[in-house]
């Protein structure tokens, strides 16, 4: 999964149409954007050329990825992460997704699309 685009990750994730695309925005639109939509939780995002997990707590966002930066894996203020600029931002959800927690429950396997 890991060695596709973050779009095919976050397809096979949630449905396409379920999922949140943001383009252009700075760090503060992108961070107003998410605490309106989303809830506290943790959910998958796809940059332009890397891939991690956003927690959002006490409207905070939390950027957890392996970095390419720092060479180990990271749990950082999303807003400091030198990873976690991008021109394009695709979240699905992890913690309030229920298709996908009865996936995980039931053993299903997740279907990547390929490119």
């Amino acid at each position: 999964m890991a060695q596709q685009a973050g779009l095919n990750e976050a397809k096979a994730l949630q449905e396409k149409s379920e999922l949140k695309i943001y383009r252009n925005l700075s760090f503060k639109a992108l961070k107003n954007k998410l605490n309106t939509v989303y809830s506290e939780g943790l959910y998958f995002v796809g940059l332009d050329n890397h891939v991690g997990y956003v927690l959002i707590k006490n409207r905070e966002i939390y950027f957890l990825h392996s970095s390419y930066y720092d060479d180990r894996v990271m749990i950082e203020l999303a807003e400091i992460s030198p990873c976690f600029g991008s021109n394009i931002y695709v979240f699905a959800e992890i913690t309030s997704n229920r298709e996908l927690i009865k996936k995980w429950i039931l053993g299903e396997k997740l279907v990547v699309p390929s490119i």
